[in-house]
């Protein structure tokens, strides 16, 4: 399998996804736009398409600060230590940028 060029719907910016990255990828997970930062949901896989998550609706994603994986957290994660589950670095997120009338 290739790497794989896709362009982010909403910046119009192409991102190259590894050829190992695929491999591992499933229908569901969410991608980060490298330029403008959309999350991008994978709704198939052969051909790959993706569509835009709107920020807030389906949850709140971070960065893991060492490997810089994006996963999403739920409610009950806020205030408390989380565990980046690709490469296993343990810290406090940063929930600033979720509101607090903000819903799930």
């Amino acid at each position: 399998m290739e790497d794989l060029e896709i362009v982010c719907p909403v910046c119009g910016e192409a991102s190259l996804v590894l050829a190992e990255d695929l491999e591992d990828l499933e229908v569901g997970d969410v991608l980060e736009c490298e330029a403008c930062g959309a999350f991008l949901e994978v709704v198939s896989l052969d051909p790959l398409e993706v569509e835009v998550t709107e920020e807030g609706l389906e949850g709140f994603f971070v960065d893991c600060p060492r490997c810089g994986y994006t996963f999403e957290l739920s409610e009950e994660d806020q205030g408390r230590e989380v565990e980046c589950p690709e490469c296993g670095f343990r810290f406090l997120p940063d929930w600033s940028g979720l509101e607090e009338d903000e819903e799930w």
